[in-house]
């Protein structure tokens, strides 16, 4: 691929780093509990949202966060307070009220923003993609959002399995209130890696 080196380590290192449980996992696997209509514009949001700091990484904005310690200290409190919020929601609520509050950008919208108020992704990005771009591979940016574009397809397919597993799973055993406690627990912990990781 022009401008791409070591696909098939790209390739593997994003699919580890995707499958480790993170917020996004739970907030998905919350909304899966509830519909999978609702868990896949929960993706949607997430990937919209990823896009959206690839592009701003292949521009140098983490690079400028980097150099703007305030900045980047001020985001990861929003980002650490919104994470805490979505977990509290998910403490609060009942296990049968998610599933019948209806299917809108209520889902959508929580999951754009839980991508773009952690700082981790932007830095993430900044740093990881570069590693698999040749200096010689002309358009710099194209070569980083095709790379982009491919951890977003693993990124899908990984939302997809666990959204048929989750959808597979609420079939055979009902979710009870420990399934939305657990949920919030684990982002609070997030929120915790984020303010302190």
């Amino acid at each position: 691929m022009n401008g791409i080196q070591h696909l098939s380590a790209f390739l593997l290192a994003a699919l580890l780093v995707i499958v480790v449980p993170g917020p996004a996992t739970l907030y998905v696997l919350g909304q899966a509990r509830a519909a999978a209509p609702r868990a896949m514009l929960a993706v949607a949001g997430l990937v919209v949202g990823d896009l959206l700091l690839i592009t701003a990484a292949g521009l140098g904005l983490g690079t400028l966060l980097r150099q703007w310690p305030a900045a980047l200290l001020a985001l990861r409190i929003v980002g650490a307070a919104y994470v805490a919020w979505l977990g509290l929601a998910m403490l609060r609520s009942a296990p049968t009220g998610e599933a019948a509050a209806p299917i809108s950008g209520a889902t959508f919208r929580p999951a754009l923003l839980l991508t773009l108020l952690n700082p981790k992704p932007i830095l993430f990005f900044g740093a990881f993609f570069p590693l698999f771009l040749t200096a010689d591979g002309g358009d710099w940016l194209a070569g980083f959002l095709r790379l982009g574009l491919l951890f977003e397809l693993i990124n899908v397919g990984w939302f997809a399995l666990l959204i048929t597993a989750a959808v597979r799973l609420r079939a055979h055993a009902p979710a009870g209130p420990w399934l939305n406690r657990l949920g919030g627990v684990g982002l609070l912990g997030c929120a915790a890696l984020v303010l302190f990781g």
